[in-house]
């Protein structure tokens, strides 16, 4: 049972935060979060009041860094995703957050639990190019004059040996909504687990069998945020901060009760610059990573 936000200690939404330095926070979103303030009223379902608290986490963060203003949103995940979420401390980081963004030069890497195994994907890894169209809400692929180019890249991580599931590690090139949910399901034909919207088959035996899905959890996690960032001085100034989000314990759960094995960081998470373990502090930017965790060896591939 969800605990009502009214009976939450407003500080509570800080924990939310994994990592932050002068100019930019990075949180790692729990699932049913809407990414924007609430503008529905008090007629809609109680459970939906307790969890769509967007104003109620800037205003938190706000007070938590001591900000005159509350962060800016520079980018969304939709509802039922987890993971980095970056949003940025001033106006002026707001507008080079924003600008990195349009120029995708900021590298998004989800991890998606999909239904399928080994059996369903004929490589090891593929692309999707399949522009897609949204009509009322609903996202389809289509050729019409009013779709628009969608870039996917995926890899397969590892397939489950005891049911039809398998992890995918996605590459997101461009940001149109449901993209990586459609073209999972309707492309690669391996939608993800508990998307009920773009699948209408029921959960197979076999993973009913073994795994109870929990209701309204669709398992797509934004493992990595990759921006560029620059030193105050030094004869290297740019360089590249990945930012990776632990994955969610159900999500680990269900990985572990299927034989699907995670490596070290997408479990625990971590800080990278330019594909090299950062520890816990980058100090020419007053960075730092704010959550407890088990430090990893892994470089990013």
């Amino acid at each position: 049972m969800l605990r009502s936000i009214k009976r939450t200690a407003a500080k509570d939404w800080s924990r939310l935060a994994i990592y932050a330095d002068r100019s930019i926070i990075v949180l790692n979103k729990p699932p049913y979060l809407i990414c924007q303030g609430s503008e529905k009223g008090e007629d809609q379902p109680p459970r939906e009041r307790n969890v769509d608290k967007f104003n109620d986490l800037l205003s938190d963060l706000k007070d938590q860094f001591h900000l005159e203003k509350v962060p800016h949103t520079v980018h969304r995940l939709d509802k039922a995703t987890t993971g980095a979420l970056v949003l940025a401390k001033n106006l002026t980081a707001a507008r080079q957050l924003s600008q990195q963004f349009r120029n995708r030069t900021i590298g998004k890497t989800y991890l998606a639990l999909v239904r399928g195994g080994a059996q369903s994907f004929s490589a090891q890894s593929g692309e999707i190019r399949d522009p897609l169209e949204s009509i009322n809400g609903r996202v389809s692929i289509s050729q019409s004059c009013n779709a628009k180019f969608a870039a996917t890249d995926w890899e397969l991580i590892a397939s489950s040996p005891r049911v039809p599931l398998s992890l995918l590690r996605v590459k997101l090139h461009t940001g149109l909504k449901h993209q990586l949910r459609v073209h999972l399901a309707h492309s690669l034909h391996t939608p993800i687990l508990g998307d009920p919207v773009y699948t209408r088959s029921a959960v197979s035996d076999k993973v009913a069998r073994v795994i109870k899905v929990p209701e309204n959890r669709i398992f797509l996690h934004a493992s990595r945020l990759c921006l560029s960032r620059f030193r105050k001085a030094g004869p290297n100034k740019h360089f590249r901060l990945e930012v990776a989000a632990a994955l969610p314990g159900d999500f680990v759960t269900l990985c572990k009760d299927t034989g699907i094995p995670l490596k070290e960081w997408d479990v625990s998470g971590g800080m990278f610059v330019d594909g090299e373990p950062a520890g816990d502090e980058i100090t020419d930017l007053d960075g730092r990573w704010l959550r407890p965790r088990h430090h990893t060896t892994h470089r990013l591939r």
